[in-house]
């Protein structure tokens, strides 16, 4: 390969990568990420963590025992602070919780680990 080859190549790859990245980086999306385990023996229903602006994904069922990350879409909401209100329904009970704290519309840059449980919930948070 000639010098004028692999100047082109190389031109060729930054360009590339310069692209790649600007194009990856123009994703506004703002996502509250939750873990949410359920520690009961019976399937949790209509599970959602407001605010949540993704109407297609915003409703989950847990099975016992199982572990799920709940992305909660947040682009569009007001630009304030706030907290989260955690609902599901357990044992034909409806249960709602307001736990955690968002600022200016976006998450606090932690993931919130949520175990229910049959006679309480317990949320933690974590660093990503």
């Amino acid at each position: 390969m000639n010098g004028n080859n692999a100047l082109l190549l190389t031109y060729g790859l930054a360009v590339g990568l310069c692209s790649l990245l600007f194009f990856t980086s123009c994703n506004d999306r703002v996502i509250g990420e939750f873990k949410i385990t359920n520690h009961t023996l019976h399937r949790i229903d209509s599970l959602a963590i407001e605010p949540n602006r993704d109407l297609t994904s915003k409703y989950i069922s847990l099975e016992p025992g199982e572990t799920f990350i709940y992305k909660a879409d947040m682009t569009d909401i007001p630009k304030v602070d706030g907290s989260y209100l955690l609902s599901y329904r357990l044992n034909k009970t409806n249960v709602h919780k307001g736990f955690g704290y968002f600022t200016n519309g976006y998450p606090l840059g932690t993931v919130l680990s949520i175990e229910i449980q049959s006679d309480s919930t317990i949320i933690t948070e974590s660093n990503y």
